[in-house]
């Protein structure tokens, strides 16, 4: 059984963390002028989370189901990177707008993934809100630069 994610005693406690690692985030990128959007940070947030759970899921789930989370998980953030670095070459416009709508679908694709492991009890109700909150996060993010990128092309 995975383990037990109290929602009423650790989301002061959570919300602590994420600043210290978003902190930690920005201070420990070298100074490179690229920075990665706060979507992208999002979802590493939620990957770290969701890895601390992947570990204690029943071996089964946790090799097909399971497994499948922690991929789409890194090519969504794989997207990310690639359509912002794209962002500022008007000749890769369409191809940038193409990155984020298949991000939008793996994005789908997660929620899908986490309500599968959640139905199965695999994933305790405090842990899948937490999730379903953050995915709705990252989606509305990622419609956003959708329709800011659609606009931009016209």
């Amino acid at each position: 059984m995975a383990t037990e994610f109290t929602l009423s005693d650790n989301v002061g406690k959570q919300q602590k963390e994420e600043s210290k690692d978003e902190a930690h985030l920005v201070s420990t990128y070298p100074k490179t002028g690229f920075s990665h959007p706060p979507l992208f940070i999002a979802l590493l947030k939620l990957y770290k989370q969701y890895y601390g759970l992947h570990q204690n899921l029943p071996k089964l789930f946790r090799v097909t189901v399971g497994e499948h989370i922690l991929l789409e998980m890194a090519e969504a953030m794989k997207l990310i990177v690639m359509a912002n670095f794209n962002k500022k070459n008007p000749q890769r416009a369409e191809e940038t707008a193409q990155m984020v709508l298949t991000l939008r679908g793996k994005i789908e694709v997660l929620k899908a993934y986490f309500l599968i492991g959640w139905e199965m009890k695999f994933i305790s109700h405090g842990f899948y809100a937490l999730v379903n909150d953050k995915m709705e996060d990252i989606s509305k993010q990622a419609y956003s630069w959708g329709a800011l990128l659609e606009k931009q092309k016209k």
